[in-house]
């Protein structure tokens, strides 16, 4: 696969053959498709294959942040401050913020 990002945005070739897939969309999912092929002429595949190749291309990105020694630390780091009560739930921060609305009103 070769992407060249060209004015119109990417365009992915595939090297060697096709092969025909079946994918099962819900409507959204499917006007989603329809809507960004309206600006590839209408190529639904192309979508699909660009959307793929971003999807593993983030996961790659994804997978060399976590193996980073500093992010596994930083990581580490949170979780002893969450043990330790140093973190504030999330569900806690709402309410503050919900009770400091309703006091501005």
């Amino acid at each position: 696969m070769v992407l060249n990002n060209n004015v119109r945005g990417a365009i992915l070739w595939l090297q060697g053959e096709a092969m025909r897939q079946q994918f099962v969309l819900d409507k959204r999912s499917k006007k989603i498709l329809d809507d960004l092929a309206q600006y590839r002429g209408g190529n639904r595949s192309l979508v699909v294959r660009e959307a793929l190749f971003h999807f593993a291309d983030m996961e790659e990105r994804l997978e060399k942040i976590e193996a980073d020694p500093a992010f596994q630390k930083m990581m580490a780091d949170s979780d002893a401050a969450i043990r330790a009560g140093r973190v504030t739930p999330h569900e806690t921060v709402v309410k503050m913020a919900r009770a400091k609305k309703n006091r501005r009103k």
